[in-house]
């Protein structure tokens, strides 16, 4: 009865979902291209995971870590995908529960990865904002503990509504192709609004996160410039400038100081009352001008993982913006299997892109992969 109800409402455009497997040759080579390529990486990223020794595996390495797993199992996940998508008219693949099962894992994936990169984002919020507190309370436990409530969030928020919204009186499907739309079915909807709150939740949060950090880094910047005029102290380097006035340190010449030795032979010029002489004094306060956050480990830690959300949030915009335009969802999303596939391999692609970016961008693992290579190539004598 569900059948016949579910078909009854279908566009007379769905006809363009039934293209020929021949046609969908070139897609289903990228898909599983992309597919090898993603695992390869990321059973690198992990093997240089294991290789990073203990004591230099922050907050940070762990969360990557945690990632690269996901990224893994994308991967792994885009496989099946993949041949519901070529191999249209495989039995195994119109079992009801066996499609069902396909399609959960494709959104569980993106979604496990997607919060992954919002826990680092998190993360590193924290860490910019409180440096000294996150020392303390982003521990490696915590961060454990924290990577792996992503994961049994990502998992529950989309297993758990398959099985309460799951078609229970369908066992076969008569439909010619396992997709998301045949999987979900009378639910399809509710599944949509889940993928929009999902989506919503996690660009509100990137844009809270990124904006704290974007005002406590100039906050940092108007601070550090306003030291460095006022001209009576320079915290960053650790020392208090004297209150006279600056005539008077300039007159003061080095070659001025008596160069007398005390009974020790040491020279007393060199004997200080624990204050920097003159010049000692303005370069350091040179430098002290001259330091940035921008500059700092910890600001190109944060463009890190800024890079990575971006991409992620760059793979999503044409689903966005096919979901968002009326015409477009009908025209395309919703009647050509073809954009749907595509849609997805836009999301899965940031499981390629994320290992790339964290070996070449995050200095323990490149460091890491640079000593295996030099091993590896290491010239014979």
């Amino acid at each position: 009865m569900s059948t016949v109800q579910f078909n009854s409402t279908v566009n007379p455009l769905e006809n363009i979902t039934w293209n020929l497997a021949e046609n969908r040759i070139g897609v289903f080579v990228i898909a599983i291209t992309e597919a090898v390529i993603i695992i390869l990486l990321n059973v690198l990223l992990l093997g240089l995971c294991i290789k990073v020794p203990i004591q230099n595996r922050n907050q940070l390495h762990i969360i990557y870590t945690f990632l690269a797993v996901s990224d893994l199992m994308n991967g792994i996940y885009l496989l099946p995908i993949s041949a519901t998508f070529f191999f249209v008219h495989t039995y195994i693949f119109r079992y009801y529960y066996v499609c069902l099962s396909i399609m959960t894992l494709n959104s569980v994936g993106t979604v496990t990865t997607g919060y992954l990169l919002l826990l680092l984002t998190a993360i590193k919020c924290f860490s910019v904002v409180y440096p000294l507190k996150s020392l303390r309370y982003i521990t490696r436990k915590a961060a454990i503990s924290l990577a792996a409530a992503t994961y049994i969030f990502s998992y529950a928020i989309i297993i758990i509504p398959t099985i309460v919204w799951g078609s229970r009186t369908v066992a076969f499907m008569l439909e010619k192709e396992c997709d998301i739309k045949k999987a979900y079915r009378d639910n399809h909807k509710q599944f949509l609004y889940l993928a929009y709150a999902l989506s919503g939740g996690f660009v509100a949060g990137v844009l809270v996160f990124n904006s704290i950090i974007l005002i406590k880094i100039a906050k940092r910047t108007r601070i550090g410039v306003q030291e460095n005029i006022n001209d009576t102290d320079i915290t960053s380097v650790g020392f208090r400038l004297s209150n006279k006035p600056s005539e008077e340190v300039r007159t003061i010449r080095i070659n001025e100081v008596p160069n007398t030795t005390d009974l020790t032979g040491r020279n007393s010029s060199n004997i200080r009352s624990g204050k920097p002489s003159a010049t000692k004094a303005c370069w350091q306060k040179e430098e002290a001008r001259k330091y940035g956050f921008r500059k700092s480990k910890n600001f190109k830690a944060y463009l890190t993982v800024l890079m990575h959300v971006g991409i992620y949030l760059l793979n999503g915009f044409p689903f966005f913006i096919i979901s968002a335009n009326k015409n477009l969802k009908v025209t395309y999303y919703d009647n050509n299997r073809n954009v749907r596939f595509g849609c997805n391999l836009l999301l899965f692609l940031t499981s390629l892109t994320n290992p790339i970016l964290t070996i070449l961008r995050v200095p323990g693992f490149n460091k890491t992969l640079r000593q295996v290579l030099s091993k590896i190539f290491k010239p014979k004598h």
